[in-house]
């Protein structure tokens, strides 16, 4: 479980197995949302808020430049819900990971 306190954004953290796994559910609806479909597609850094329900803000490789996805986690009584809710494109490497 992660460590971070309830209504609060994270500091930047390495990419998980379990933000991995979050990418991958959402990578189609990713290429939906851009109108791309990306060859590399690789998450690299997160930020998370606990809500309830978790948010993240996920930066993702995609070759030349970068994704910032915001993705929520939630569980019901059928399972886990993943949701993607926006992505940004065109970002860069140092760009900071904040809310949008």
């Amino acid at each position: 479980r992660m460590n971070v306190p309830m209504g609060e954004w994270s500091d930047v953290r390495f990419t998980t197995s379990e933000v991995e796994e979050l990418c991958d559910k959402v990578k189609i609806q990713v290429a939906k949302k851009t109108g791309k479909d990306f060859k590399e597609y690789k998450p690299v850094f997160y930020r998370v808020k606990n809500i309830l329900v978790y948010h993240y803000i996920i930066k993702v490789y995609v070759g030349a430049d970068y994704l910032h996805l915001l993705v929520s986690k939630r569980r019901s009584t059928s399972g886990l819900i993943i949701t993607l809710m926006a992505v940004e494109q065109h970002h860069k490497w140092d760009d900071p990971l904040k809310p949008f």
